[in-house]
């Protein structure tokens, strides 16, 4: 008897800590009810701030479906940000590698999309940030595996697994979103 109260604790003790995670996406709709956004949580000041975001238009004349994974990290001096050109001025660097490596070591590699280049409000470090599109091609990948690591324009974060689990259950959620 004691064995099934000890078994019905643990359990209700896993529960009460698992985290809905859909319940977690903000979801804002357009008056017309023809644009639907979703955002994961995200704050700034935590590192690596990494947030799902997904924007769908269902008007005829404008339909999108805009699913992205933002990755966004802080790179220290600003200087770092730009280069000389080959007349001799500094002109902001133009980046575009993402490497995601995966718990399992699988990586994903684009050299296709765009980092951005913005600073810290104090104007002390650099801050490169990248929306890399969730496709059908990669989304097994982002909803199976949890991220360790990646590196925008060679500058590598490492990923705490508490968080690469919340990403990975912030994009199944999105991915099965209604628009109703």
């Amino acid at each position: 008897m004691k064995t099934i109260y000890l078994l019905m604790l643990v359990a209700f003790v896993q529960n009460a800590g698992a985290q809905d995670f859909c319940k977690q996406i903000k979801k804002e709709v357009s008056g017309d009810k023809t644009q639907f956004d979703f955002f994961s949580p995200f704050a700034e000041d935590k590192l690596p701030a990494v947030r799902v975001t997904r924007s769908i238009n269902v008007n005829p004349d404008m339909a999108y479906d805009n699913f992205f994974i933002v990755f966004r990290t802080v790179t220290g001096d600003v200087d770092n940000l730009y280069t000389k050109s080959a007349d001799g001025t500094v002109v902001e660097k133009e980046e575009k590698t993402l490497v995601v490596e995966f718990e399992d070591k699988s990586k994903i590699s684009d050299d296709t999309v765009q980092v951005n280049h913005d600073f810290t409000e104090d104007r002390a470090e650099g801050i490169r940030t990248l929306f890399y599109p969730l496709t059908e091609a990669n989304l097994k990948d982002f909803t199976t595996k949890k991220i360790v690591k990646f590196s925008l324009g060679g500058f590598e974060q490492t990923f705490r697994a508490d968080s690469a689990n919340a990403v990975m259950q912030y994009i199944k959620c999105m991915k099965s979103v209604e628009t109703k």
